[in-house]
């Protein structure tokens, strides 16, 4: 997915905010923060921006209602969506301000406390977020503690770092030789053992 963030600067935090969250998670976006340098044409930019992006992220306030800039981008990508249908639009709405007529068709998104933007970012890759974001941090946790894990538990594991299950089967067996672990997957089958130190 190549994301283009249409906002107004006021919101602009949360513009960035979804931004990092889509490249989190594996996609690239286009940001006028990120991608235009001193001495580039702003117009320029943002219609290099519209015309690479496959996804128009519409993020919608009071703020942007009243934006000539944001209804410029609407304008040109829907110009665009018309000549290609599989482009996608995607409306993130900040506040109650009703959307606009030629945007309010598609699917989006409410930003409200139940609703964050890392998990917007996973629908929109198409990612489920808990499972994913969990196998992303153990295994992140466990290159971090290295052979520097001090813990009793040979086989640290919240989650499958295969699929991301959380669903996993723990068993032990003690014989002459030691204390042996086991975890297995039960989703994908992925398994490992060792031996308590």
């Amino acid at each position: 997915m190549r994301a283009f963030i249409s906002h107004n600067k006021a919101d602009r935090l949360t513009a960035r905010l979804l931004a990092v969250a889509i490249v989190e998670q594996g996609g690239d976006v286009w940001f006028d923060e990120w991608s235009l340098r001193p001495g580039d044409s702003i117009t320029g930019g943002i219609e290099g921006g519209l015309s690479s992006a496959d996804t128009f992220i519409l993020l919608w306030s009071a703020s942007a209602q009243q934006s000539h800039w944001v209804g410029t981008e609407i304008r040109a990508y829907i110009h665009r969506r018309v000549e290609n249908r599989s482009l996608r639009i995607v409306p993130v709405m900040l506040d109650e301000t009703p959307l606009p007529v030629l945007i309010a068709d598609y699917k989006g998104f409410r930003l409200t406390e139940d609703m964050s933007l890392t998990e917007i970012a996973a629908e929109l890759l198409e990612q489920p977020v808990d499972q994913e974001i969990a196998r992303i941090l153990q295994t992140r946790l466990l290159e971090l503690l290295g052979d520097k894990y001090q813990g009793h538990d040979p086989l640290p594991y919240v989650v499958c770092p295969e699929c991301g299950s959380p669903d996993l089967h723990r068993s032990s067996a003690y014989s002459i030789h030691g204390h042996y672990v086991s975890i297995e997957c039960k989703q994908c089958h992925w398994s490992e053992g060792g031996e308590v130190p």
